[in-house]
């Protein structure tokens, strides 16, 4: 009787042991938000755009459209560079194609592409040189 009293003893104690794990897992630390006042409410205030003088003008009394506006060859650039990529979207969809066809197709017009816009500056540069 004493011998299964000891042993039904430890084996209650290493069951209560065993059932008494602990787990620790760290737990995330986020830094904490800090808000700043700002000194007028965000309509009214932008430090790089003065309007002092009147509505629309930079802090040098610029016109703030002063600089927008493309330059011919830019526009000409442009004007290139829409019609090829219209070129190469019009390949990219053609299903008749193969696909290693239509890589070699927008290969081949996106080196024209670059062949035509390096030809226009040349000759808008020429045009005023004489």
């Amino acid at each position: 009787m004493k011998k299964i009293a000891v042993v039904l003893f430890s084996v209650i104690l290493a069951v209560s042991v065993s059932a008494q794990k602990v787990i620790v897992r760290p737990v995330p630390v986020r830094p904490p938000v800090v808000y700043y006042a700002r000194p007028y409410p965000y309509s009214y205030y932008n430090p790089y755009f003065y309007s002092g003088s009147g509505f629309g003008y930079t802090w040098y009394n610029h016109p703030a459209y002063y600089n927008n506006h493309p330059t011919k060859m830019e526009e000409g650039i442009q004007n290139i560079e829409d019609d090829y990529n219209d070129r190469i979207n019009s390949v990219k969809a053609d299903d008749s194609l193969t696909g290693h066809e239509r890589r070699v197709k927008v290969r081949e017009l996106k080196h024209e592409r670059d062949q035509a816009m390096e030809d226009y500056k040349k000759n808008y540069y020429k045009q005023y040189e004489n």
